[in-house]
């Protein structure tokens, strides 16, 4: 007999805070009788970064090109494509590519099968983001609908099967990490401290500007400003 899912109701919201920014995905009784792929518990938008598999390409680090069906998948952090019976394969040893094209898109290989999209660049650094969907708690269902929040699950590997049991409710976490790349090697970043590697010249200057604008390294946009400020030092000294 296959395994039966039964979902209810997909809640997807917002919540910001001063620290952090991050999408939350609530499933409500889910109805599995085992083994089944937490992937396939999610809607789509919150697995993948396109909405479908894309014409993409894929530059390895030898000079080769590959065209692809390509899509990037936030929660077994994989690049993915489709062969031609439509199967969803991760692309093998993505230690060997360089960077990959998806509709305009372009991603780095970061490390451990994941990839960052690129947002800024120029000779010195690139600014990128990586996206991951985590599963974060399962609440199981009491006889009368009351909710029991298990222990949190703060990993999860979304290719192994789960046992997950009968009426749970599943939250799933979508957060965007920022990454400084200079030279091949990647820095995550969380303080001023991650920009003054990056650009050791510019110390006073990088201090000075997190002093008066005092920006949140949490958030994109303020990220961005930051990252081109620096980039605007290099050009002009």
């Amino acid at each position: 007999m296959k395994n039966i899912i039964l979902i209810t109701t997909i809640l997807l919201f917002v919540t910001c805070n001063f620290c952090v920014a991050q999408e939350k995905i609530q499933v409500e009784n889910v109805n599995v009788l085992s083994n089944e792929n937490v992937e396939e518990l999610l809607p789509r938008n919150a697995v993948y970064i396109f909405p479908d598999f894309m014409d993409g390409k894929v530059f390895f680090k030898n000079g080769t090109i590959t065209s692809a069906k390509l899509n990037y998948n936030t929660l077994s952090e994989e690049m993915q494509f489709t062969d031609e019976k439509g199967n969803i394969l991760a692309i093998a040893n993505p230690q060997d590519i360089d960077y990959v094209i998806i509709d305009k898109k372009v991603f780095y290989y970061v490390s451990d099968k994941k990839f960052g999209e690129l947002v800024i660049t120029n000779d010195e650094v690139k600014f990128l983001v990586k996206r991951k969907t985590t599963l974060v708690d399962l609440q199981a269902k009491g006889a009368y609908g009351q909710v029991n929040t298990t222990s949190a699950v703060t990993s999860v590997v979304p290719t192994r099967q789960y046992d997950i049991g009968i009426l749970r409710d599943l939250i799933f976490n979508i957060i965007d990490e920022f990454l400084l790349e200079q030279n091949g090697k990647f820095t995550k970043i969380s303080n001023a401290k991650s920009f003054i590697k990056a650009f050791p010249k510019y110390k006073e200057e990088i201090n000075k500007y997190v002093e008066t604008n005092n920006p949140n390294f949490k958030n994109e946009q303020d990220l961005k400003k930051l990252t081109n400020y620096c980039i605007q030092l290099s050009l002009v000294k």
